[in-house]
């Protein structure tokens, strides 16, 4: 269930999805961008594998219980954007190039002031990743990997280069005083803006 219909009880949907289960026309149910009161409802149906959400340095929302609610019910978290929809790449600087079709045009942590303060920000920690000798969107997908082992990070990338860092995160285990360090230089809370423009937020649970 990619967006919740809040005309329509989860259990009536996930009830519905459970049938399809039996038949074996799927394979397991997943939830995107729920609330933990939502998978707990769901969750007391029929198992669920998996919960998406938004999840990064950037984005910690879930750690409000989401993750936890996905622990508790034996769900993975499978965390999209750990690269802040490619802020942490170390190569984002010019929001001028974005088109009119990319998402990020719309989005509020990318524009004007907001996105020079969050530009801003990142300058500590590209310098950390130089300094530990890691590759930005490798350390930060480390970093979400070292916080919880039911969490899944789904980095997007459009080059094979771009991959194998991605994939790289899965070699490096950070010690508790790396994930300290790194949270110490985008503290909890630190982007400015919104995650979603109000268009944007339609049929995401906030929580």
């Amino acid at each position: 269930m990619h967006r919740v219909d809040n005309r329509i009880p989860v259990e009536d949907t996930v009830g519905e999805l459970a049938q399809h289960v039996k038949s074996g026309m799927i394979g397991a149910i997943g939830l995107s961008e729920v609330s933990p009161d939502t998978l707990r409802r769901g969750s007391a149906v029929h198992p669920i594998l998996a919960v998406q959400s938004e999840y990064s340095l950037w984005t910690r929302n879930p750690e409000l219980g989401l993750t936890q609610a996905c622990e508790e019910t034996g769900a993975i978290l499978v965390a999209f954007s750990p690269l802040a929809r490619g802020s942490f790449s170390g190569l984002l600087q010019d929001i001028e190039t974005f088109g009119d079709k990319d998402f990020r045009a719309a989005n509020p942590r990318f524009q004007g002031l907001n996105w020079r303060r969050n530009r801003d920000r990142l300058k500590p920690y590209l310098a950390l990743a130089k300094a530990w000798g890691v590759k930005p969107a490798t350390l930060a997908i480390a970093w979400t990997l070292a916080k919880a082992p039911h969490i899944v990070p789904i980095p997007g990338t459009r080059t094979a280069r771009h991959l194998e860092e991605c994939a790289e995160a899965a070699e490096i285990d950070l010690t508790e005083a790396q994930v300290a360090e790194l949270e110490r230089v985008l503290p909890l809370g630190y982007a400015a803006g919104e995650r979603y423009s109000d268009q944007q937020w339609a049929g995401i649970q906030k929580y």
